[in-house]
Formats: structure tokens, sequence, C-alpha cells
């Protein structure tokens, strides 16, 4: 590339799905083994004061939802649901508000932003990130595209990956939390999980599950 030659900039929050499914060459599918996967998970809670906690988060849930702004949706509500599934480890991190870009289109074009979310290898430095949590918008007001800020991420992690493994994300529209998994050029999204009703549990064990995921996935080899 010409040194002189300007590289273009798309930030995260301008991309639309489907503008990220042509630029990328990635196809939307209604079924994907990864998705059922995570559907099959079996929801078991057979500690009465996690399931009190939990049904605490979606009573509130319920009752301030609409009125919450961004951050504090983010404070209020996920961040303290995330700490129930104790996303700690030896081998993997949270990392929030990291920035990510990646060039593409022969290098002449760049897309970057801040991740809200991830789990990644590192202390300080984020590496191979794998599982993504991405807009948290509140019920209303929303104006752009929170699957294709999310699937853009995914991507950006995948090239930076440069891996075969699947990427799993979660995008919140208001109430409504969707699991994605994008898998080579191939991406599926569930149903709605509803945080303000019974789903909250589905969810919460979906987590778990993909924590221990992420715990298979970084752990080193034997």
């Amino acid at each position: 590339m010409n040194t002189k030659q300007k590289i273009k900039v798309k930030p995260f929050k301008d991309w639309q799905a489907e503008e990220v499914e042509r630029t990328f060459g990635v196809t939307r599918l209604k079924k994907m083994d990864l998705i059922d996967e995570l559907l099959a998970v079996p929801t078991v809670i057979d500690s009465e004061p996690l399931r009190t906690t939990i049904d605490t988060y979606r009573k509130e849930a319920d009752w301030r939802i609409e009125a919450w702004n961004e951050d504090e949706y983010k404070f209020l509500f996920i961040a303290p649901f995330l700490k129930l599934v104790n996303f700690t480890s030896d081998y993997f991190s949270v990392f929030t508000q990291r920035p990510m870009s990646v060039l593409y289109d022969n290098d002449t074009k760049i897309t970057s932003g801040k991740v809200e979310w991830m789990l990644a290898r590192g202390r300080q430095i984020p590496e191979e990130p794998h599982f993504f949590l991405h807009e948290y918008k509140p019920e209303k007001n929303r104006d752009n595209d929170p699957l294709g800020q999310l699937l853009i991420a995914m991507i950006g992690s995948q090239r930076l990956n440069k891996d075969e493994k699947p990427v799993y994300g979660i995008y919140i529209n208001g109430r409504n939390w969707f699991l994605v998994v994008l898998d080579g050029v191939n991406y599926a999204t569930s149903q709605p999980f509803v945080i303000s009703t019974d789903d909250i549990f589905d969810l919460f064990y979906i987590l778990e599950f993909l924590r221990q995921k992420m715990e298979e996935m970084y752990r080193p080899l034997a």
C-alpha cells in the first residue's frame, strides 16, 4: 500500500449487521449447532440463596429497566449480575472498554472501537478474546444496530486471533439479551432471553457454561 494513501476509518458504532456480512463475507444461519448447545444447557439451581439473589435482579429489572439510562443499566444490573457468574480464572481475565482495531480491504481501511466487555488471555493486555458482551442499550432511544456493533467486534477478534475457534457474544437491547456465535464464515443468533422474566435463570446457567468453555479453551495443553 502506498504509505501516502490515507486509510479510511470506520468505527464499530457505524456498522450494521448486513453491512458486516457483505464486507467480510459472513453468512447468518437460521440454525447452528453451537447455538443449540447453549440453549440445551440445563437450569438446575440447587442453591436457594442464589435463586433468591437472581430473582431479586429479575424483579428490579422488571420494575426499573424502562427508566435506566445506559450507565445505570450497566452498573446497577449488568455488572452485579455478571459478578454472580464469577468470571475469574488463572487463564483469562475480564476486560472492559478496551480499544480494538483491524485492517481490512487490502489494508486500505480500518475498523476500530472500544469493546465494552470481553474475556481474553492476559492480566493487563488482552489477547485472543473469544467472548464478548456489547451494546448495553437501554429500553428506549436506540439509534444504531446493536447486532452490527457486536458482530464487527467478533469479526475483528477472529482476524486478530488467527485461529479456528468459535467466538461467542451477547448483545443487549433493553430487557432482551441475544446470544451470538461466529464460527468461521457463519454466525447465528438466539431468540431473546428476557431478563425481567424467568429467562434470567436460563441465561445465568448459559453464562456459567460459557465460563467453563472459556476455561477449557484457554487452559494450556498438558
